[in-house]
């Protein structure tokens, strides 16, 4: 008799669908993907040696482009190749932007004075990144380039990525 009770009573069907709802509302609930971290790096200009390029795998420089070596200790050196019309005097920073796994890194060129040697490379080192897995987003707004790659901060770890035109 109380069985048919429970069963035919609409309060349980309520509260059967109230418990369903809040069900589906935490699985559909997006992560967590914690605060943005920002970071501000000055570049070393430079014009690499021959051997600087066995990193890319070629002998040149093919375009410009990004170079990824993630050393033993955790830190990421960041190679920005091909630029152009730079010489000495003049400055690259990147603006990095880290919120959870994904990274976003936004290139600045800055002129100095005229004159000085020609500089075609930037050295970064990313010193601030776990041994994780990170989607990487670089944008130049100078160059009107960008690119995006997955990276896997272990060491050894080597990716060379070509920018290509924002579209």
């Amino acid at each position: 008799m109380i069985t048919l009770f429970l069963i035919s009573s609409v309060e349980i069907y309520v509260i059967a669908t109230l418990v369903a709802a809040a069900v589906v509302a935490l699985c559909v609930r997006p992560s967590s993907r914690g605060q943005a971290r920002e970071y501000l790096l000055e570049g070393i200009l430079c014009r690499p040696e021959k051997d600087a390029y066995e990193l890319r795998g070629d002998q040149g420089v093919r375009g410009q482009g990004v170079a990824i070596e993630c050393l033993e200790n955790g830190d990421i050196l960041l190679t920005r190749y091909g630029l152009d019309g730079l010489t000495e005097v003049d400055a690259v920073s990147l603006a990095i932007t880290v919120v959870g796994f994904d990274v976003t890194v936004e290139e600045r060129i800055h002129r100095g004075a005229s004159g000085g040697e020609r500089v075609d490379t930037a050295l970064f080192t990313l010193d601030f990144l776990g041994k994780e897995r990170y989607h990487f987003r670089y944008n130049s707004e100078p160059t009107a380039m960008a690119v995006s790659f997955t990276l896997s901060n272990r060491p050894e770890m080597r990716i060379d990525r070509e920018l290509k035109l924002n579209s």
